[in-house]
């Protein structure tokens, strides 16, 4: 006995491309931003951000790479240069010498300071200017319970 595929209602069709729309536009109207107005594009904000969200400011690689959706490989060269620009560093844990740690430098938060607000108006723009109280918070959910199937670690809260 075979089964018949499902397939998708046109409602969900329209849906499912919106969604898809959006996954892929969004995030290249943020890095156009972020390129413009500071000079860095969206996966180096992304670190730093997830760096000053952090506890003490600080992750250690593999959190990292786990919160920014980042291969080893991308991160570090992500990190390399964060470093060169003196907005990161990356230590070697007291605790577990296997274990790196990428920390903000005071130069990184005084730029994630000052980028920030750019960015989140970007945001609001792009997201939120659009959508009322109500509608906001259905998004909240309805993305919560997508996140909750793609097998993604937490992120952070702000």
């Amino acid at each position: 006995m075979s089964t018949s595929p499902r397939w998708l209602t046109p409602e969900q069709t329209s849906t499912w491309l919106g969604l898809w729309s959006v996954t892929e536009l969004l995030p290249k109207r943020l890095d156009e931003q972020l390129k413009r107005d500071e000079g860095v594009n969206l996966y180096d904000y992304f670190t730093l951000a997830q760096l000053s969200m952090a506890a003490n400011e600080e992750l250690t690689m593999s959190e990292l790479a786990a919160v920014a959706d980042m291969t080893p490989s991308r991160l570090s060269h992500v990190l390399n240069r964060l470093e060169s620009r003196g907005w990161a560093v990356r230590r070697t844990s007291s605790t577990d010498r296997r274990t790196n740690i990428a920390c903000l430098t005071d130069a990184g938060r005084a730029f994630i300071s000052s980028a920030a607000p750019g960015h989140v108006e970007q945001v609001l723009s792009l997201v939120f200017d659009q959508l009322d109280e109500a509608e906001t918070r259905a998004l909240g959910r309805i993305l919560a319970k997508i996140l909750s199937r793609l097998d993604q670690p937490q992120m952070p809260r702000a």
